[in-house]
């Protein structure tokens, strides 16, 4: 099984997510900047030679064409000087269009040439070349470039900065909202009477507080209403059960040394069972943390009188019950305790395959192991409402419940001094 992630703030995972969406951001706009500069620098040499070409044009047609050294213009290429003519091919070359070149001249350092060819209406066909030392291009190049795109750099980190902020501000703003549901919601766990204040300013939230608030209500009118029920059948059951204590003891006495003795005694046992149980039942109902008294218990005895009560369970199955008491004494809440066992000890005879169901006690706590039955489907098998009573002793106790099943094994634990491992 692949381990979850530990969880993290929403704030956290914003700012995260804001901050790789602005380095992204921000990495994409330094690059389509240094791409459109060093287009610029491209296309700068063509633009400047249309500034020379228009220079020339607006010329009368009758004065001379230029000719220096830097920038010369022909009206047939066949005036063109040969060593010029060897550099460019003009064989597809359209009025308008434009050739650069490289080459190294006379004196050993290299040149950039550029040959524009225009067609005139006053001049006709014009052939302008331009030559300049190639250093005194890449430095120009260089000087544009180093001032040009630092500038739009600088501009553009700023900007991001100052749209990162606004962003951040605005989701700041936005989480403040989801805070005070936190916190409120925090206050309806704790206090869920004096959590009535619902005034956020985001109509959603105010309608999701709503929403908790009624299913917490909700929760808490099923739990009174299943408290009120467990006091009241509790002590509906008090009367008859006192009633039936009385009668089996009555009987105790007269059919004492005869043969429906044996029938009362179990029957006494069992009302004493059902007394614990009520006791413990309405125990648990009430609200206060009013603790049961502890007294020293045999365990001894009392697993073998729990052991004896429940073996009619096993009756006609090929299952038999191990002891393994290593504690002589303890102190401890006896009816709870005595509810605890007898539902352990009762889930694992009800619920046990054929083998041995282990009872295992020390000063720790106590665990029952027995084998699952074969037709289980259930991935607890007996978990119904003898281990969930056990489960809410134990919380209201503090003590630690465990239960689980492996390969085929269910194993119930309990323990009050120590935690689960």
């Amino acid at each position: 099984m692949k381990p979850r992630k530990a969880a993290i703030p929403l704030a956290q995972t914003l700012r995260q997510q804001l901050f790789w969406v602005g380095s992204v951001l921000t990495v994409g706009f330094l690059i389509l900047i240094f791409s459109l500069g060093i287009y610029s620098a491209d296309t700068l040499s063509d633009k400047l030679m249309w500034l020379e070409a228009e220079s020339v044009v607006s010329q009368s047609p009758d004065q001379p064409l230029p000719r220096t050294p830097g920038m010369s213009a022909w009206r047939q290429w066949q005036n063109v000087p040969p060593d010029l003519q060897q550099i460019f091919d003009i064989s597809n070359l359209q009025p308008g269009d434009s050739l650069e070149a490289e080459q190294r001249n006379a004196g050993g350092s290299y040149e950039y040439l550029y040959l524009l060819f225009i067609e005139d209406p006053r001049h006709g066909k014009l052939y302008l070349i331009s030559r300049h030392p190639a250093d005194q291009v890449e430095s120009a190049f260089d000087e544009f470039l180093s001032e040009t795109l630092l500038q739009a750099a600088l501009f553009t980190l700023v900007i991001m900065l100052i749209i990162f902020l606004v962003i951040a501000w605005v989701l700041r703003r936005t989480l403040e909202p989801l805070s005070l549901l936190s916190e409120w919601a925090g206050q309806l766990k704790t206090h869920p009477r004096e959590a009535t204040d619902i005034e956020f300013p985001i109509t959603e939230l105010n309608q999701l507080a709503r929403q908790l608030q009624e299913g917490v209500a909700h929760v808490q009118a099923v739990n009174e209403r299943e408290q009120q029920f467990l006091k009241h059948a509790s002590h509906e059951l008090r009367t008859p059960l006192a009633v039936v204590q009385a009668s089996l003891d009555t009987l105790q006495v007269q059919t004492a040394n005869t043969l429906a003795s044996r029938p009362v005694n179990r029957a006494l046992k069992a009302s004493n069972r059902m007394m614990q149980l009520s006791e413990a039942l309405l125990w648990l109902a009430r609200e206060s943390n009013k603790t049961i008294p502890q007294i020293s218990v045999n365990p001894y005895a009392l697993c073998d009188q729990l052991i004896s009560d429940h073996r009619y369970l096993l009756e006609g199955r090929n299952i038999q019950i191990s002891q393994h008491i290593l504690a002589p004494e303890l102190i401890i809440e006896e009816p709870l305790l005595t509810v605890v066992l007898a539902n352990l000890i009762r889930n694992a005879c009800q619920h046990s395959g054929p083998g041995n169901i282990s009872l295992q006690l020390n000063s720790q706590g106590v665990s029952v192991t027995n084998p699952a039955e074969a037709d289980q489907h259930n991935p607890e098998p007996g978990f119904g409402l003898g281990l969930q009573l056990v489960e809410r002793i134990c919380q209201k106790l503090g003590w630690q419940f465990e239960f689980s099943l492996d390969r085929n094994i269910a194993v119930a634990s309990v323990y009050w001094n120590r935690p689960a491992p």
